[in-house]
């Protein structure tokens, strides 16, 4: 089960996605318009390329050689888009393969802690069961060892009864035997 942020996190990976495959798709076609508005190559002509030289020397405009080495420069490059956006679709597929199991990797983590916090309230629901009964085993205990404990102060005072009886039956017989004399 994913939570409000999970699924915004979720839903900004998949939206980061889109926005890269749109991205690449727009430089691939800005590339092909970019080759199409390129001017073509012209034969040289002598008197031209001299005033084409002056213009670049002044104003910085661009002349064959210019036009050529852009050419070329965009030739190199062409071989090397195919391969780039190759490897962004490789990238892409490798991206939402990993996401497929983080995604199961979540919910997974998502299940297991379930699983550990009802084992966490089970324990916890025993452990506080064993405590109420190891309290109520001490106090039944405690109870016990006070009933013991008067039960034999009161054997002593039995056993004690008779003899301290003798002694005042001699303190009595000795008293009778006082005033008779």
């Amino acid at each position: 089960m994913l939570t409000v942020g999970e699924r915004k996190q979720e839903f900004t990976f998949n939206s980061e996605l889109k926005l890269t495959d749109t991205l690449l798709t727009t430089l691939e076609t800005k590339l092909h318009t970019f080759k199409q508005i390129l001017p073509k190559l012209d034969p040289p002509r002598g008197l031209i390329n001299f005033v084409g030289a002056m213009l670049e020397a002044l104003f910085g405009t661009a002349v064959d050689s210019d036009i050529t080495s852009l050419h070329n420069n965009f030739d190199e490059l062409q071989p090397r888009q195919q391969d780039i956006v190759h490897s962004v679709a490789n990238q892409l597929t490798c991206i939402k393969k990993l996401d497929t199991i983080t995604s199961m990797n979540a919910d997974a983590i998502a299940n297991l802690s379930g699983i550990i916090r009802d084992d966490m309230i089970k324990s916890h629901d025993k452990f506080r069961d064993i405590t109420r009964d190891m309290l109520w085993l001490n106090m039944a205990m405690y109870g016990q060892s006070a009933l013991f404990m008067t039960i034999l102060q009161l054997e002593l005072a039995v056993l004690q009864l008779p003899q301290q009886l003798d002694e005042l039956m001699d303190a009595v017989q000795a008293i009778i035997m006082g005033k008779l004399r």
